[in-house]
């Protein structure tokens, strides 16, 4: 009874420290965005989503280095699932999204390039050192392109929430607000590990849902606070800019660090179907949903309107986000019935 009682006041920790962390992580990097002359898209595809996919480099590099790249792989693999079908699905019933031309045009063609790439290494049942430095050198042209492409940007703070604190003191709580997004995400992974052990469930189950769920935790905090404050741009920006680095940074390090990794055929087949399947759903719903005139949207916490100044954006209503969530849905039980 101890033990449960721990497990369930580590879950409790978690999730109270998990939600407010992204809330102020969110605010800060929107301030820095704002500061830099930089566009809060440009700091979502960035600092927030690499820093919000920290978690997943750190548990598949452990996992690697002790041994066990398949769940390194499936870690990486299942967060993606979990980024396009929950935490967007998710974010998506809540409040209808706005995508805008450089999300709809850019930052999703580039994951479905990154996506074929990572599928054609993968496709011969093997992770190799040479697979992981092709994918880590994409990682760094990749870097390379955001910074050319956020060259001339102009912060906008139509919708921005701006701190009245120091830019020093903005990057030192961004720093500390990433700290507590992995710290609390590692906790609540812990107790709700240890509460599926605790009631019988398989540890092959835990790694596959458990697992890639706690390490996803802060893009799905990190999205939601971002939606609720109207800052749209970041919630796309953070799950695309996050699934691509765990597909070229998350999968180079077990590549690496692992000697070669052989991968399950089941399981790889299952999860790389169910991820490139989701995000061609994403992609579809986005391009079938594009507006001629700009859409005005309401905050969630402020009721105020903000209205795009270009053409070409797409509003994603919430039945359509449901969709994203009956995708995932449909994939927990394939999961199930095949683990």
């Amino acid at each position: 009874m101890y033990q449960l009682i721990q497990f369930l006041a580590a879950i409790a920790i978690g999730f109270l420290t998990l939600s407010w962390s992204a809330d102020r992580l969110i605010e800060v990097a929107s301030t820095l965005a704002f500061r830099l002359g930089m566009s809060v898209l440009t700091i979502g595809m960035t600092i927030v989503a690499f820093g919000t996919s920290a978690p997943e480099l750190l548990v598949s590099s452990v996992a690697a280095y002790n041994g066990a790249g398949g769940i390194s792989v499936g870690n990486a693999l299942g967060s993606n699932t979990i980024n396009i079908g929950l935490v967007l699905g998710a974010v998506g019933l809540m409040v209808p999204l706005v995508v805008s031309p450089r999300i709809l045009y850019r930052e999703l063609p580039v994951l479905g390039l990154v996506m074929a790439l990572c599928v054609v290494l993968l496709l011969d049942g093997h992770l190799g050192r040479i697979d992981g430095f092709v994918l880590g050198g994409t990682l760094l042209a990749y870097c390379y392109y955001l910074t050319r492409s956020a060259r001339g940007e102009e912060g906008d703070a139509g919708d921005v929430v701006i701190l009245k604190i120091s830019t020093p003191r903005a990057w030192i709580e961004a720093l500390l607000m990433l700290a507590l997004l992995m710290g609390s995400s590692q906790i609540l992974v812990w107790g709700a590990t240890g509460m599926a052990r605790y009631m019988g469930v398989s540890e092959l189950v835990i790694g596959l849902t458990v697992i890639a769920f706690g390490t996803s935790l802060p893009e799905l905090a990190a999205a939601l606070a971002s939606a609720r404050k109207g800052l749209f741009d970041m919630t796309l920006a953070t799950v695309i800019g996050s699934n691509i680095f765990n597909l070229l940074g998350v999968l180079a390090f077990p590549g690496i660090i692992g000697n070669g990794i052989a991968l399950d055929p089941e399981i790889l087949h299952r999860d790389v179907l169910a991820m490139v399947g989701l995000t061609l759903l994403l992609a579809v719903i986005a391009y079938t949903s594009i507006v001629r005139q700009p859409p005005k949207m309401a905050t969630a916490e402020t009721g105020a309107l903000s209205a795009p100044a270009e053409n070409g954006y797409c509003l994603i209503p919430r039945y359509k986000s449901l969709l994203l969530l009956i995708g995932f849905v449909l994939y927990l039980g394939w999961l199930f019935m095949t683990a």
